[in-house]
Parts: structure tokens; sequence; C-alpha cells
């Protein structure tokens, strides 16, 4: 680093940090996609978690329709009653 950078860098740290180039996001997918994919430890691991989100996922799926339903019920029991009439 030059003295003039250095300046820079003290003196306009936000302006200078968007200089600076950074790696784009896709590669860094890509080199841990690649590294998952080569590495049978680390793919175990990785499909071990997406296991593991995915039932949690599904869980929440059927207790957020088990509440809709019951939810469903009690609107459909206020809006009419077991007697037949109509809520006023």
């Amino acid at each position: 680093m030059g003295s003039a950078e250095i300046r820079l860098r003290t003196r306009f740290p936000r302006f200078m940090d968007a200089l600076t180039p950074r790696p784009r996001r896709a590669d860094v997918l890509s080199v841990e996609l690649d590294r998952i994919a080569s590495d049978p430890a680390t793919r175990a691991l990785f499909l071990a978690a997406l296991d593991t989100a995915i039932a949690a996922h599904i869980a929440e799926a059927a207790e957020s329709a088990a509440f809709t339903e019951a939810a469903t019920g009690t609107l459909h029991a206020v809006v009419r009653p077991p007697t037949g009439e109509r809520a006023r």
C-alpha cells in the first residue's frame, strides 16, 4: 500500500471500502457448493442438516394447518351455531 492509499483509507474509510473489490456472491456460493459436493463428510453433515430443516418445516406447516382448521371450526360455530340459527 502506498502512502496516498493509506491517507485515503484514513480520511475516507467508507469510500475506500466501497472501492475495495469483493468476490461476487455467486462465486462464494459456487465454491461452497463445490466443497459440499467434493467432500463426503461435509456432504453428509449438510444433508443431515437439510433433512432436519425439512422435517421442522413440515411439522410447522402441519401445526399451522391444524390451527387454521381449529379456527375455521370456531368461526363456523359462531356464524352458524348448532341450533341452526344465524348469528346476528
